[in-house]
């Protein structure tokens, strides 16, 4: 059957609100929070534009719900509602603070005004809804205390029609390009002067002189310029015909065509433009990411929750409640596998986030909701009060809970971090107001020790259902773990920082002593079952040190990142930085593993602020540190993705930079954003040395891939961004796979860019057999597909130019072999292909004594 179509397209802003985090700006009064939403290189996404029906997880009367750019619409009978927000008192982009002056109270809302603009067609018969052109992924909505009230396995799709409307005409919804766009499609001989568009919540409409029609709000007009319409013939041709708008009294509209043929149908393309100061009140936060083993990101947060205005019109907004999310991308970042919502009537900020070897997500936060969803059988199952820390177990699908359970006391606490060992138990630390906060018989500190708040470190069961230990842990100032690693054996390190001049440390550790009047930066081992102390040393200067970050390396040293306001922060010598560059540095520490010495440590930084909120060791145990930096002279590396501060005077970018395992230089180091505000808050690293950061981004030019989920930010205040960087310099790059012996993955990476001259170069690998001897094969060819040798694959072609050099691994298994560009123009453009292959013991049975393992490919071009 031929129609016509009447087309509506909608654009607009977001503003979004504060959210609170277990993140420090840097104060030592006003801790702060993060708050996200973006996209970025080589993998990206965002929680999807699409349209979700509502089966009972809103409890309001609309059928379906879109988030589509800055508004949120609710598609209900004859038509829909949308709502648009403009936040108040936002005059520049910085990190948004978490409160912490009244820990017994919610933080403070931020105020703004709305609108909620109603529109109806007026006279149109019952229609039957339908949704069509489904969408990757699922939506899981663990909303309140009531299972019987949860939602699993809800779908998504790219649009909804309403079908016969009047007769002979359909309605369809739809997203296009982050705009929202309505068709309304006639059959050949079905009328268009029937239809009739009542609008509600407006002040006034009128059409301006070109044809526009203006729909006058208290935040500001929202204009639709005259739509584009054109007739479809019998055998598809189609002819542009002329359609304007017609006022049929104070709040209604019509639609008015001329020179229309019979037997023809129609379409109707009216644009909706909303103004850019208007925003809405939707604002989504990445505080945590995790991959598995086929590199598929999973990423935690918190999303405001869409309210469902009861009138059309201006309304006060209280931008601060929200559920936290949990989201899996596929391995490419261009489709969700799911994303699931966890929350009550408060507000929840999910903060950490771990997978076990099924891939099943366990996430951390704390919740305001006295009906968090918990599961029958967990540890607590009743609200305690203020807020609670939570743990909660998804299944591998995201579709249902394991377990999930209350943690904490009747004031407020707080889950920061969290970790699983090779049971799949969770270790959670974080801080907690509560002097009842629960803790375990012979535990290292039953007592909370006063002055606000202690740091905590508690662990479950693997079914959630009892606490294995449960300590405080801290002095008479105030305590803080933001950080937590477990090491094989599952003893838990955790880092943060302190305002106690009396915080436990053993003798025998690095610093005993509190350094000064602001808070310094600590790391903490526990025994294994959390009832002494391993070690525990402070580590800062005489300003204000605070440690976000923390990772083990295979020998159990402890490497830590944070930021520090001290001239006279422990540096090492040799380390890439020993000189402070004010304002705030960011700081990468390694201690030895039994935390009595330093191996390395270093600042990180330039003349502006930086802030290291995410860490991560890879296998030959270099450090790759992430956060926001203000500074235009950041350092970079040479052919690192951008080498240019993009933020402008109240603006930071957002950095992701990769030190040597000596902590003596820097292999990679690049700048990451647009001219808005960014912050990298959370990073993960693969086999391959690939670095996956998620945090937010205020700038509609952040960086996006072709192909990857969510291209366009979607408005007003800050987006979440996922982004997958290679960590490679230019004019290298990877093929081909690992084939491991018994070892697993070897990574294979360059410490510095390829170009004519550069006598430092030098190829590496990572998590060969340790102690072992091997070769680098160098090649001026490559195999389409591998040569199978001995059950390893060989990617370069050792019949083409073949150099062959002697590589030797460390006891922790990492190798770097020398390769010194020299200064000669002729090697412009020469491009080479290195694989590394080892023979020789690697792991203990029931690995074979003897075998073979090469590592991925490399091919580097050498760069002028």
């Amino acid at each position: 059957m031929r129609t016509s179509f009447v087309s509506v397209v909608a654009v607009a802003s977001l503003a979004a609100a504060v959210s609170f985090l277990c993140v420090e700006r840097p104060s030592p009064t006003h801790p702060a929070a993060p708050t996200a939403n973006a996209e970025g290189t080589k993998l990206l996404g965002r929680l999807p534009v699409a349209f979700v029906p509502n089966l009972g997880q809103w409890e309001h009367q609309a059928t379906y719900v879109a988030r589509v750019g800055a508004m949120t619409v609710f598609l209900q009978d004859k038509g829909w509602t949308f709502t648009l927000a403009e936040r108040q008192g936002q005059t520049e982009s910085v990190p948004p603070m978490r409160p912490r002056a009244r820990a017994d109270r919610e933080p403070e809302p931020v105020q703004g005004r709305g609108v909620a603009v109603r529109m109806t067609f007026a006279g149109a018969s019952e229609p039957k809804l339908s949704a069509e052109h489904q969408l990757p992924g699922r939506h899981n909505y663990f909303l309140g205390n009531d299972p019987t009230k949860w939602r699993s396995d809800v779908p998504l799709y790219g649009s909804v029609s309403y079908h016969q409307l009047y007769p002979g005409i359909d309605v369809r919804v739809r997203e296009q390009d982050g705009h929202l766009e309505y068709d309304l499609m006639l059959e050949p001989q079905a009328q268009l002067e029937p239809v009739e568009v009542a609008v509600e919540g407006i002040e006034r409409m009128r059409l301006d002189s070109e044809g526009t029609l203006v729909l006058e709000t208290l935040l500001g007009p929202v204009r639709m310029p005259a739509p584009l319409t054109w007739e479809e013939g019998p055998s598809g041709e189609r002819s542009l015909v002329t359609c304007r708008y017609v006022l049929r009294g104070e709040n209604r509209f019509g639609f008015k065509v001329s020179g229309r043929r019979p037997g023809w149908a129609l379409t109707v393309d009216p644009g909706l433009v909303y103004s850019t100061f208007l925003g809405g009140t939707v604002q989504d936060a990445a505080f945590a990411v995790a991959l598995d083993a086929q590199g598929a990101a999973t990423v935690a947060g918190r999303t405001d929750s869409a309210d469902f205005p009861t009138t059309p019109g201006a309304f006060d907004t209280s931008i601060g409640t929200a559920d936290a999310f949990v989201t899996r991308l596929s391995p490419t970042g261009s489709s969700l596998v799911y994303s699931t919502f966890l929350g009550g009537t408060g507000a929840e900020y999910a903060v950490a986030l771990a997978l076990d070897a099924q891939g099943a997500a366990t996430v951390a936060g704390y919740t305001g909701s006295p009906d968090y969803p918990t599961a029958l059988g967990a540890f607590d199952t009743s609200f305690n009060g203020g807020y609670d820390a939570f743990v909660t177990r998804l299944s591998p699908t995201g579709s249902s809970l394991v377990y999930s359970t209350f943690l904490g006391g009747t004031n407020s606490d707080y889950a920061c971090a969290l970790a699983l060992d090779a049971q799949g138990a969770a270790t959670v630390a974080g801080y907690a107001y509560s002097t009842d906060f629960p803790t375990t018989p012979g535990a290292f500190d039953p007592s909370f020790n006063g002055a606000g708040w202690d740091a905590f470190v508690t662990r479950l069961s693997p079914t959630g259902s009892s606490l294995v230990y449960s300590t405080y842990l801290g002095g008479t100032g105030y305590d803080e773990v933001q950080a937590l690693a477990l090491d094989a054996q599952g003893t838990a390190t955790v880092a943060g920082f302190t305002a106690s001049a009396d915080f436990p440390t053993p003798p025998g550790a690095f610093d005993t002593s509190h350094n000064g009047r602001a808070p310094d930066a600590f790391v903490t081992r526990l025994s294994p079952t959390g009832s002494s102390l391993v070690y525990s040393t402070y580590l800062g200067g005489a300003g204000s040190d605070q440690a976000q970050a923390l990772a083990l390396d295979a020998q159990g040293a402890a490497t830590v990142a944070g930021f520090t306001a001290s001239a006279d922060f422990p540096t090492t010598p040799g380390a890439f930085d020993t000189s402070y560059n004010g304002g705030y540095d960011a700081f990468v520490t390694r201690l030895s593993p039994t935390g009595s010495s330093l191996v390395f440590s270093t600042y990180l930084g330039g003349t502006g602020t930086q802030l290291a909120y995410a860490l991560a060791l890879d296998a030959q145990g270099a450090a790759t540190v992430a956060g926001r930096t203000s500074s235009t002279d950041f350092p970079t590396t040479p052919g690192a993705f951008d080498t240019s501060y993009n933020g402008g005077p109240f603006a930071g970018d957002a950095f992701v930079a990769r030190l040597s395992p000596t902590g003596a230089s820097l292999v990679y180091s690049t700048f990451l954003g647009g001219a808005g505000d960014e912050m990298a808050y959370a990073l993960a690293l693969d086999a391959q040395g690939a670095a996956t950061v998620a945090g937010y981004t205020w700038s509609s030019a952040f960086p996006t891939t072709p192909g990857a989920f969510d291209t366009t930010h979607n408005g007003g205040f800050t987006d979440a961004f996922v982004t997958r960087l290679d960590m490679l310099s230019t004019g290298v790059s990877v093929f081909g796979r690992s084939s491991p012996g018994c070892t697993g993955l070897l990574a294979m990476s360059v410490t510095s860019m390829p170009r004519v001259g550069n006598a430092g170069f030098a190829l590496t690998c990572g998590n060969a057999p340790p102690a072992t001897a091997g070769l680098l094969a160098l090649t001026g060819g490559r195999f389409a597909s591998p040569v199978v040798v001995l059950g390893v694959e060989i990617w370069v072609d050792p019949t083409l130019v073949f150099i062959q050099l002697p590589a030797t691994s460390n006891t922790v298994g990492a190798s770097e072999v020398s390769l010194p560009i020299p200064n000669g123009p002729w090697l412009r453009g020469t491009r080479l292909f290195a694989q590394f292959l080892w023979a020789g013991p690697t792991s203990p049975p029931p690995c074979p004594p003897q075998s073979l393992s090469t590592s991925h490919a490399l091919e580097f071009t050498i760069q002028p």
